[in-house]
């Protein structure tokens, strides 16, 4: 019983969208009642042609009676007579039946000579007697069956005809007005955000963990509408066209099926150029989204969930941009969904701020780990010590002048010494290679098998 009631519990929720309502189920009942009122009362239907015993009794005792004024003016044989007696139900107790009610002695002589005709037509069928409840057991069941098959009904389209047949065939059949309804809204979405932007200029964003930053390097307004391919994306540049990153808001989470997309969830996410090892979101989800287990646990994984409120603030950080992402308006969308299941439009602003500070030319976290690296130490040279004098003469002075002595480095016109250049010996020259074997001038080898 525990996994029954477990399985019908989780089946609820899933199938619910799909149950009919119930003044859907009464009209349809209705309708299958007016068709009985119509067929058995308005207009009836007509038999003609058919056998005596699908008659109703009294056409099959008026049966008897002319098949008795039959037999006594002796028009037709005995076995005739036998023949048509078995197209009633029962016809000796028709005969015994009609014989106790009669008051004509020749009526009552007529049957007696019928009776003996009618044992020998005997066994019949005995026709089923009408009472109260064979006549509204139709009504009832057939109320019942109906309203089950259009339960039944209403979940297979919704499940199956719905999504596999009907949506493509309404696509590919629909003119283009109404297949361009996305470009559509998505064109009014822009002239709206540009509105807004327009309105906006001179407004700050409240938000108290930015007043240390100044006003915003960027400022975007985003709307979701449904029907349009909602991914904005912006840039995020300075007033001298530095690119500093981008950030936009994408479709999370959907619920229900069918088109347009019933929206549960957006997330908004933030994207760093000096941290461009990752890309940040946070989630702005629905009254039901937020409260529902299984659709938080699909997006618990994309960042902090926001409950989706006019003047919500989600605020993604990294090392050098602080984004806030601000619901300005937004409106939820009614019908057979869960109340506050899914959006009807949804205003973003996207403000967005540079932190002073930060390290430019290499991701910040790079950055702070980069060890300071050392100058390099000026080389040094020592000249080196005068060879010993070998003069015969002696430290006597030389006849064209004092020589001079090394000068030490760092005086005008003097070049410091450098070592002279490695240099490699020359490779030695190989043997000859072998003389080519192949007469047809190909890489073939031709040396014979000894």
């Amino acid at each position: 019983m525990a996994i029954i009631r477990d399985t019908a519990t989780g089946l609820i929720p899933v199938i619910r969208p799909y149950i009919p309502q119930p003044r859907t189920v009464l009209v349809v009942v209705l309708a299958f009642l007016f068709g009985l009122v119509w067929a058995y009362a308005l207009f009836p239907t007509v038999f003609f042609n058919s056998q005596p015993s699908q008659l109703e009794q009294s056409w099959q005792n008026a049966w008897i009676e002319l098949l008795a004024a039959v037999k006594e003016s002796g028009s037709f044989s005995d076995e005739t007579i036998v023949e048509w007696l078995r197209a009633v139900d029962n016809p000796v107790g028709i005969v015994d039946s009609l014989a106790q009610t009669t008051t004509s002695q020749v009526a009552s002589d007529r049957l007696a000579e019928l009776r003996p005709l009618a044992v020998q037509a005997e066994p019949g069928t005995a026709a089923p007697q009408p009472n109260i409840l064979t006549d509204i057991l139709p009504w009832i069941l057939g109320a019942i069956v109906v309203a089950v098959v259009a339960v039944i009904v209403s979940l297979l389209y919704g499940f199956y005809i719905q999504p596999i047949v009907v949506e493509p065939l309404r696509k590919r059949m629909s003119p283009r007005s109404v297949s361009d309804a996305g470009t559509l809204a998505e064109i009014a979405a822009i002239q709206e955000a540009k509105k807004l932007r327009e309105a906006m200029k001179a407004e700050v964003p409240v938000s108290t963990s930015m007043t240390d930053l100044g006003p915003p390097v960027s400022r975007h307004i985003s709307i979701y509408t449904p029907g349009r391919q909602y991914d904005d994306s912006f840039s995020i540049e300075t007033a001298d066209e530095e690119f500093l990153g981008e950030c936009g808001v994408a479709i999370s989470e959907t619920i229900g099926v069918g088109t347009p997309e019933k929206v549960t969830a957006i997330e908004v996410w933030l994207f760093d150029k000096e941290d461009f090892v990752r890309t940040i979101t946070q989630v702005f989800a629905s009254e039901h989204a937020y409260n529902d287990p299984a659709i938080r646990s699909k997006l618990e994984p994309k960042g902090e969930i926001v409950l989706a409120q006019p003047g919500a603030v989600a605020v993604l950080e990294t090392n050098t941009l602080r984004l806030q992402a601000r619901i300005v308006d937004m409106q939820y969308g009614t019908g057979p969904l869960p109340p506050n299941s899914y959006f009807e439009k949804l205003t973003i602003e996207l403000a967005t701020w540079r932190k002073e500070g930060a390290a430019v030319g290499m991701p910040a976290p790079m950055a702070a780990a980069a060890p300071a690296m050392p100058a390099p130490a000026a080389p040094s040279y020592a000249p080196p010590p005068p060879a010993p004098s070998s003069s015969p003469f002696g430290s006597s002075p030389s006849p064209f002048g004092a020589s001079p002595g090394p000068r030490p480095l760092g005086e005008p016109g003097v070049a410091p010494l450098k070592p002279p250049p490695m240099q490699s010996p020359a490779p030695r020259p190989g043997p000859p290679p072998p003389p080519d074997d192949d007469p047809f001038g190909g890489t073939g080898d031709f040396t014979p098998i000894s």
